[in-house]
């Protein structure tokens, strides 16, 4: 058993530890500070210690990003009343101030290292352009291809290391993934590449709390839970009200399971980016003037079934740039809105996909003369995206659509 951790700060206290790890109660005494305070130090020093932080039914004051730095750290709320109230900068700097909660993003510091070889499924190595011997057995890494026309990756994975020596990285388990290797080679914006995911950050969740980041100004943002280069995240029953930015993010995460949640906002989509192994289950989305859902650069290995688009404008859910290997099952999609009369929405984009299944989702209608409830393209890029096997089966619709498919895009296997 830990040892009980005790925090100074104005009316912070904690309780004793339990064998499953540090359990923290954090809450301010009623009438401390007079009004509305600023929790931010006592919520990141609660946090920083790691282990279970349990948050009271109240409201806390933030005004600056709270990071998980830890592995094994549970966010715990008491329920909806749970609410964590944050002010949006203008002034944005990257993972300080420009998101509720983040894991740690110490790992985009350095850009990726060039692999020389194009990697197919089922192969067992690597080969680097360079020395490989600061890796070691069990470290992750993160094999990413960059599109300099996207402006981001378009396919990634993680892999672990079972030996490195001289250039030559062998690995844990076989590649899934394939890489081609086309791409011309410029560090960070374009090409093959890996990077060691020092430091690791697993198994942190989510749990049972309100996000509320209203409006601040047009210029004014911050992310509701941004999941970056983490392994092992759980997100349960979590609302995350964003007025200007992502309600929910992911990028460069594994493993990541979301579940009866909500994610709205006013202009910016729920969005999973290079991500692998994701589920999002039993949520709700809903954006006053953007696509509510979106799944792109490369994500893979994914499960989005039996949720709710409540409200979108222009597109409902998309899937861009890369995505492949998952399934987007039983979904329900609202009548999306058009940003403009002379606009046409659309249900559910998914251009530049490879080995997806859309099956048995309900998309009610769209505003527009042209409107169209699904569409299959490729998507351009450095090198096109193709969109190859995409089965399309089951799905239903509205009577709202001027088109249940675009034209060249047929359902069925």
């Amino acid at each position: 058993m830990q040892a009980l951790a005790r925090y100074t700060g104005a009316g912070v206290k904690a309780s004793a530890a339990t064998l499953a790890g540090l359990t923290v109660t954090l809450f301010l005494l009623e009438g401390c500070g007079g009004g509305i305070h600023d929790d931010t130090a006592a919520v990141q020093r609660a946090v920083d210690h790691g282990g279970v932080v349990r948050f009271d039914a109240r409201t806390y004051y933030l005004s600056r990003t709270i990071v998980i730095r830890h592995s094994n750290t549970v966010i715990q709320g008491a329920g909806p009343q749970t609410i964590f109230r944050y002010q949006a900068s203008v002034i944005r700097q990257h993972c300080a101030n420009d998101r509720v909660f983040t894991t740690t993003c110490e790992v985009e510091d350095k850009p990726p290292r060039r692999i020389a070889n194009a990697i197919s499924i089922g192969d067992r190595s690597f080969v680097a352009t360079a020395d490989v011997s600061d890796l070691l057995p069990g470290d992750w890494l993160l094999i990413t291809d960059i599109d300099s026309v996207i402006g981001d990756r378009v396919v990634a994975d993680w892999i672990q290391v079972d030996s490195a020596l001289d250039h030559v990285v062998h690995v844990r388990t076989p590649f899934r993934t394939a890489f081609t290797n086309v791409r011309a080679w410029n560090p960070g914006h374009s090409g093959l590449g890996f990077q060691r995911i020092v430091p690791l950050v697993e198994n942190t969740e989510f749990r049972n709390f309100t996000i509320s980041v209203p409006d601040a100004g047009p210029h004014a943002a911050a992310v509701g839970i941004s999941v970056f280069v983490a392994l092992h995240t759980t997100i349960d029953h979590v609302v995350s009200d964003s007025f200007n930015a992502q309600p929910l993010y992911s990028y460069l995460s594994k493993d990541l399971s979301i579940t009866n949640s909500e994610g709205r906002g006013d202009g910016i989509l729920s969005e999973f980016a290079a991500t692998v192994d994701l589920t999002v289950q039993g949520s709700r989305f809903s954006e006053a003037n953007a696509a509510a859902l979106g799944l792109d650069l490369g994500t893979a290995f994914f499960d989005v079934s039996d949720n709710d688009i409540e409200k979108s404008r222009n597109v409902g859910a998309y899937l861009l740039y890369g995505v492949h290997d998952g399934k987007f099952h039983g979904n329900q999609i609202a009548f999306v809105g058009t940003s403009t009369s002379d606009y046409n929405a659309h249900g559910i984009l998914a251009w530049g996909n490879q080995n997806i299944v859309i099956s048995t989702n309900y998309l009610a209608g769209g505003a527009g003369p042209k409107s169209t409830g699904m569409s299959v393209r490729s998507s351009a890029g450095e090198i096109e995206i193709p969109s190859v096997n995409v089965k399309l089966l089951g799905n239903t619709f509205g009577s709202g659509w001027a088109l249940d498919y675009e034209a060249g895009t047929q359902p069925g296997p």
